[in-house]
């Protein structure tokens, strides 16, 4: 049984050339032929009609029909309208009368048998040599070299496009066995190069989502390690010494390790899962201002409707708020407001130490810090990383400004809701 695709499709197509080559055959000869033939017989009729004496005597229809036994006539018998034998000359050998099936019958391997009838109703049963079997095997000789010439005309062709396919196989089996940075050529503009841009595509994305989970892993398990090493402590520390304050602090602790966990699992759902936005509307002003009046922050707001997920776009508000008391000091206030193109614009401005021009991006990756901010024991670098991937979930986005008279604005932009699909 073949399996390779190459020659599946190399075969299919010899095949159906062989079969538009006979079909036409066919057709040829039950109708160019068939028509050559009638229009043969009718000449030949008007011809013997004139070569042959009309009067029915024997000997003067037998010296006229011998002069007629040429090449490749090799035998004529004459008979009357009533199928009385009149004449005959030349090789006899299989004429028995005009009373045929068919105007041509073949008689023996080189020999046939036609039927011409005459003008006056009189009938010449002519035998006559054939070299059909000579062309039949040119036909087949033709046919034979017609299917040679597709044969090594298609090949190269049929084998370069699976070639690649099987190229692109083994890309994707060398990917599948781990090898990350293995992408495949693209060439032409077919499917098979569609495919393969796919392919690398999904390859890219693939990877980055290993690399970002890999880097998520090691710093979660780092960051994770100060928070229980603190209630290992405590815990020690409670069995020789039991105190109120010890219990509060494991509390804590766990509370934290509790929400870091939350938010890696969060950012992990938001890179992986494609989280369709409700079709519903919300007023963001609301969620500013209950989120303000929780950390007991100034704000100022104005209406502002947006097409979005209510508990993420909260976590994204939450997260800028804690993120500035809790580096940006005093001086916390947030302002919701319209630009002209009607997007929502949300900033929330602090007095902190203000970050860097170099790593006013940086400060949206996982688990990174500034360089100018402390060691603390309730961050770890991933509420900035969720403010993004929410914001462009809802097809928003976030930045980092400079503040005038020192500190940050982080300024989120979310569009209209019709245009946040």
């Amino acid at each position: 049984m073949i399996q390779r695709l190459y020659m599946r499709i190399y075969l299919t197509t010899l095949a159906s050339l062989a079969v538009v080559v006979i079909l036409s055959a066919l057709l040829w000869q039950f109708t160019a032929e068939r028509s050559a033939d009638a229009d043969h017989d009718r000449f030949m009729g008007a011809l013997v009609s004139r070569a042959l004496p009309p009067d029915d005597d024997a000997a003067t229809l037998q010296t006229s029909l011998a002069a007629l036994v040429v090449p490749p006539t090799e035998g004529l018998a004459l008979y009357d309208r009533h199928g009385v034998r009149l004449a005959g000359a030349g090789n006899q050998t299989g004429i028995n009368g005009p009373a045929m099936t068919a105007p041509t019958m073949p008689i023996h391997a080189n020999a046939i048998l036609r039927i011409i009838r005459l003008d006056d109703g009189r009938v010449v049963v002519a035998r006559m040599h054939t070299s059909s079997l000579n062309l039949h095997l040119g036909g087949l000789a033709l046919l034979a070299l017609i299917a040679l010439a597709v044969a090594l005309g298609t090949y190269p062709v049929v084998r370069r496009l699976t070639r690649r396919l099987e190229e692109l196989a083994g890309d994707v089996d060398r990917f599948g066995g781990g090898d990350l940075a293995v992408r495949s050529p693209v060439s032409g503009q077919d499917e098979v190069s569609g495919l393969a841009t796919s392919f690398n595509a999904m390859a890219d994305r693939v990877a980055k989502l290993l690399e970002a989970h890999s880097r998520m892993l090691v710093n979660a398990s780092h960051e994770l390690r100060s928070p229980l090493a603190r209630v290992r402590l405590a815990l020690e520390l409670y069995e020789t010494a039991p105190r109120a304050e010890l219990l509060q602090g494991m509390r804590q602790d766990c509370a934290e390790i509790s929400e870091q966990i939350e938010e890696i699992l969060l950012a992990s759902k938001l890179e992986t899962v494609d989280i369709a936005l409700p079709r519903d509307t919300l007023d963001l002003a609301v969620l500013v201002a209950e989120e303000c009046s929780r950390l007991d922050i100034a704000f100022e707001i104005v209406p502002a409707e947006v097409r979005g997920d209510g508990r993420l776009l909260r976590r994204l508000i939450r997260n800028l708020l804690e993120n500035a008391l809790k580096y940006g000091g005093h001086g916390v206030d947030a302002r919701l407001a319209l630009d002209n193109q009607g997007n929502r614009i949300l900033q929330v401005s602090d007095r902190g130490p203000g970050i860097t021009e170099a790593e006013r991006e940086r400060i949206f990756e996982p688990f990174y810090r500034p360089a100018n901010t402390a060691e603390t024991g309730n961050g770890w670098g991933l509420g900035l990383a969720l403010v993004r991937q929410i914001a462009s979930h809802h097809h928003g986005s976030i930045s980092c400004l400079p503040r005038i008279d020192g500190g940050c604005v982080f300024e989120l932009m979310l569009p209209l809701p019709g245009e946040a699909s």
